[in-house]
Protein backbone atom coordinates (compact mmCIF):
# COMPACT_ATOMS: atom_id res chain seq x y z
CA UNK A 1 0.00 0.00 0.00
CA UNK A 2 2.75 2.47 0.74
CA UNK A 3 4.35 2.23 -2.93
CA UNK A 4 0.96 2.67 -4.01
CA UNK A 5 0.35 5.96 -2.10
CA UNK A 6 3.60 7.51 -2.86
CA UNK A 7 2.87 6.64 -6.93
CA UNK A 8 -0.02 8.44 -6.40
CA UNK A 9 1.74 11.53 -4.68
CA UNK A 10 4.12 12.00 -6.94
CA UNK A 11 1.29 11.95 -10.05
CA UNK A 12 -0.08 14.64 -8.07
CA UNK A 13 3.10 16.40 -7.58
CA UNK A 14 3.84 15.93 -11.77
CA UNK A 15 0.13 17.52 -12.29
CA UNK A 16 0.68 20.28 -10.23
CA UNK A 17 4.54 20.86 -12.02
CA UNK A 18 2.68 20.46 -15.24
CA UNK A 19 -0.92 22.10 -15.01
CA UNK A 20 -0.42 24.26 -11.69
CA UNK A 21 -3.32 21.88 -9.88
CA UNK A 22 -4.14 18.41 -9.72
CA UNK A 23 -7.00 16.42 -9.36
CA UNK A 24 -7.74 13.09 -7.05
CA UNK A 25 -10.64 11.56 -7.59
CA UNK A 26 -11.68 8.28 -5.33
CA UNK A 27 -14.09 6.07 -4.18
CA UNK A 28 -15.71 5.86 -0.77
CA UNK A 29 -16.40 2.68 1.43
CA UNK A 30 -13.79 1.43 3.90
CA UNK A 31 -11.41 0.21 1.46
CA UNK A 32 -9.33 3.68 0.72
CA UNK A 33 -9.30 4.80 4.07
CA UNK A 34 -5.63 3.72 5.32
CA UNK A 35 -4.75 5.30 2.06
CA UNK A 36 -6.15 8.64 2.75
CA UNK A 37 -4.24 8.14 6.12
CA UNK A 38 -0.98 7.91 4.47
CA UNK A 39 -1.41 10.41 1.83
CA UNK A 40 -2.95 13.17 4.81
CA UNK A 41 0.59 13.06 6.05
CA UNK A 42 2.61 14.44 3.07
CA UNK A 43 4.09 17.43 4.39
CA UNK A 44 6.16 18.06 0.71
CA UNK A 45 2.70 18.14 -1.65
CA UNK A 46 1.14 21.15 -2.21
CA UNK A 47 -2.07 20.46 -1.07
CA UNK A 48 -3.99 24.04 -1.75
CA UNK A 49 -3.22 22.97 -4.82
CA UNK A 50 -4.85 19.58 -5.04
CA UNK A 51 -8.56 18.95 -5.83
CA UNK A 52 -10.26 16.41 -4.58
CA UNK A 53 -14.05 14.67 -5.16
CA UNK A 54 -15.42 11.37 -5.16
CA UNK A 55 -16.26 9.57 -8.35
CA UNK A 56 -19.72 8.45 -6.72
CA UNK A 57 -21.40 9.00 -3.47
CA UNK A 58 -24.86 8.40 -1.66
CA UNK A 59 -27.25 11.26 -1.79
CA UNK A 60 -27.55 12.20 1.71
CA UNK A 61 -26.23 14.78 3.60
CA UNK A 62 -22.29 14.99 3.92
CA UNK A 63 -22.51 14.16 7.72
CA UNK A 64 -24.53 11.66 7.39
CA UNK A 65 -23.22 8.19 8.69
CA UNK A 66 -23.46 6.93 5.09
CA UNK A 67 -21.66 9.65 3.44
CA UNK A 68 -18.03 8.55 1.46
CA UNK A 69 -17.81 12.79 1.61
CA UNK A 70 -17.62 12.83 5.07
CA UNK A 71 -15.25 9.90 5.02
CA UNK A 72 -12.99 12.43 2.10
CA UNK A 73 -13.27 15.23 4.87
CA UNK A 74 -12.41 13.37 7.87
CA UNK A 75 -9.33 10.82 6.85
CA UNK A 76 -8.35 13.07 3.09
CA UNK A 77 -8.73 16.59 4.29
CA UNK A 78 -6.62 16.36 7.79
CA UNK A 79 -3.27 16.88 8.73
CA UNK A 80 -0.69 18.25 6.03
CA UNK A 81 -3.65 17.82 3.80
CA UNK A 82 -5.87 20.18 5.46
CA UNK A 83 -6.18 22.64 2.85
CA UNK A 84 -7.01 20.36 0.03
CA UNK A 85 -10.06 21.09 -2.07
CA UNK A 86 -12.81 19.02 -1.66
CA UNK A 87 -15.18 19.27 -4.15
CA UNK A 88 -18.92 17.76 -3.03
CA UNK A 89 -19.88 15.61 -5.70
CA UNK A 90 -23.78 15.21 -4.22
CA UNK A 91 -23.49 18.89 -3.43
CA UNK A 92 -21.84 20.67 -6.10
CA UNK A 93 -22.17 18.56 -9.41
CA UNK A 94 -21.69 21.55 -11.23
CA UNK A 95 -18.46 22.39 -9.94
CA UNK A 96 -17.09 18.88 -10.72
CA UNK A 97 -17.83 19.33 -13.70
CA UNK A 98 -15.61 22.05 -13.82
CA UNK A 99 -12.23 20.49 -12.77
CA UNK A 100 -9.80 20.01 -15.86
CA UNK A 101 -9.63 16.40 -17.34
CA UNK A 102 -8.17 14.37 -17.82
CA UNK A 103 -7.99 13.83 -14.00
CA UNK A 104 -4.88 12.92 -12.59
CA UNK A 105 -5.69 9.95 -10.59
CA UNK A 106 -8.90 7.90 -10.55
CA UNK A 107 -9.07 5.34 -7.28
CA UNK A 108 -11.53 2.86 -7.50
CA UNK A 109 -13.28 -0.29 -5.40
CA UNK A 110 -15.43 -2.70 -6.17
CA UNK A 111 -18.59 -4.99 -4.76
CA UNK A 112 -19.17 -8.41 -4.79
CA UNK A 113 -21.58 -8.08 -7.37
CA UNK A 114 -19.00 -6.50 -9.33
CA UNK A 115 -19.95 -3.00 -9.27
CA UNK A 116 -17.58 -0.07 -9.40
CA UNK A 117 -19.09 3.45 -8.77
CA UNK A 118 -22.37 3.11 -8.61
CA UNK A 119 -23.05 1.20 -11.54
CA UNK A 120 -25.36 -1.78 -10.42
CA UNK A 121 -25.81 -4.57 -12.42
CA UNK A 122 -29.14 -3.50 -13.02
CA UNK A 123 -27.39 -1.21 -15.14
CA UNK A 124 -25.59 -3.06 -17.99
CA UNK A 125 -27.11 -2.56 -20.73
CA UNK A 126 -27.81 1.16 -20.92
CA UNK A 127 -25.14 2.48 -22.78
CA UNK A 128 -25.91 5.64 -20.81
CA UNK A 129 -23.80 4.50 -18.08
CA UNK A 130 -20.93 1.58 -19.41
CA UNK A 131 -20.70 2.35 -22.95
CA UNK A 132 -17.62 3.71 -23.24
CA UNK A 133 -18.80 5.74 -25.87
CA UNK A 134 -21.74 7.44 -23.96
CA UNK A 135 -21.15 10.88 -23.07
CA UNK A 136 -19.39 11.44 -20.34
CA UNK A 137 -21.66 13.13 -17.61
CA UNK A 138 -22.47 12.59 -13.62
CA UNK A 139 -25.84 10.26 -13.49
CA UNK A 140 -28.10 10.46 -10.50
CA UNK A 141 -29.41 7.18 -9.58
CA UNK A 142 -32.86 5.43 -7.75
CA UNK A 143 -32.32 3.64 -4.87
CA UNK A 144 -29.91 0.61 -4.96
CA UNK A 145 -26.81 -0.90 -3.39
CA UNK A 146 -26.20 -1.28 0.75
CA UNK A 147 -26.88 1.15 2.49
CA UNK A 148 -30.03 1.98 -0.11
CA UNK A 149 -30.09 4.77 -1.31
CA UNK A 150 -30.48 7.27 -4.32
CA UNK A 151 -26.98 7.43 -5.65
CA UNK A 152 -25.34 10.15 -8.08
CA UNK A 153 -22.24 8.61 -9.96
CA UNK A 154 -19.73 9.52 -12.82
CA UNK A 155 -20.29 7.50 -15.77
CA UNK A 156 -17.94 4.87 -17.11
CA UNK A 157 -16.68 7.56 -20.13
CA UNK A 158 -16.35 10.24 -17.61
CA UNK A 159 -13.98 7.83 -15.30
CA UNK A 160 -11.62 7.06 -18.08
CA UNK A 161 -11.28 10.47 -18.65
CA UNK A 162 -8.14 9.85 -16.79
CA UNK A 163 -4.66 9.72 -17.08
CA UNK A 164 -4.27 6.97 -14.27
CA UNK A 165 -7.07 4.81 -13.41
CA UNK A 166 -6.06 2.24 -10.07
CA UNK A 167 -8.48 -0.08 -8.88
CA UNK A 168 -7.88 -1.45 -5.05
CA UNK A 169 -9.35 -4.71 -3.79
CA UNK A 170 -8.72 -5.75 -0.03
CA UNK A 171 -9.97 -9.37 0.05
CA UNK A 172 -9.88 -13.30 -1.90
CA UNK A 173 -13.66 -12.66 -2.64
CA UNK A 174 -13.37 -9.54 -4.45
CA UNK A 175 -9.96 -10.86 -6.12
CA UNK A 176 -12.51 -13.41 -7.63
CA UNK A 177 -14.87 -11.06 -8.99
CA UNK A 178 -12.22 -9.27 -10.58
CA UNK A 179 -10.76 -12.69 -12.33
CA UNK A 180 -14.54 -13.08 -13.31
CA UNK A 181 -14.93 -10.27 -14.57
CA UNK A 182 -12.85 -10.02 -17.51
CA UNK A 183 -14.99 -12.75 -19.17
CA UNK A 184 -18.50 -11.78 -17.49
CA UNK A 185 -20.63 -9.62 -19.38
CA UNK A 186 -23.29 -9.47 -16.70
CA UNK A 187 -20.63 -8.03 -14.39
CA UNK A 188 -20.22 -3.95 -14.49
CA UNK A 189 -16.59 -3.98 -13.90
CA UNK A 190 -16.20 -5.80 -17.19
CA UNK A 191 -16.82 -3.47 -19.08
CA UNK A 192 -14.16 -1.15 -17.25
CA UNK A 193 -11.50 -4.12 -17.63
CA UNK A 194 -12.43 -4.39 -21.40
CA UNK A 195 -12.36 -1.32 -22.50
CA UNK A 196 -9.01 -0.21 -24.22
CA UNK A 197 -8.71 3.44 -23.79
CA UNK A 198 -7.04 3.60 -20.36
CA UNK A 199 -4.99 0.80 -18.93
CA UNK A 200 -6.81 -0.10 -15.13
CA UNK A 201 -3.99 -1.07 -12.96
CA UNK A 202 -5.60 -3.60 -10.35
CA UNK A 203 -3.94 -3.47 -6.90
CA UNK A 204 -4.38 -5.75 -3.85
CA UNK A 205 -4.11 -3.58 -0.92
CA UNK A 206 -3.10 -6.62 1.37
CA UNK A 207 -0.13 -7.64 -1.46
CA UNK A 208 2.71 -5.99 -2.65
CA UNK A 209 2.48 -7.08 -6.25
CA UNK A 210 -0.55 -6.19 -8.71
CA UNK A 211 -3.38 -8.82 -8.97
CA UNK A 212 -3.48 -9.06 -13.19
CA UNK A 213 -2.31 -7.28 -16.51
CA UNK A 214 -5.67 -5.38 -18.48
CA UNK A 215 -5.72 -7.27 -21.88
CA UNK A 216 -3.04 -6.03 -24.72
Amino acid sequence: MEKLVRSIQEDLARGIENDGSASFVTCGGTSPIKIFQLLSKNSILEWSKVKACLVDDRCVPSDHKDSNERLLTEYLAVNKASNINVISLYNEPREVLKIKRPFDVMLLGLGHDGHFASLFPKLVGNDKYLSVLADPEIVVLDEMGDPKHKRISMNLAMILQSKRIVLISNNKDKNKVIEDAYSNKDLPLYYLLKQKKVEVEIVDLNNSKPLYCQDS
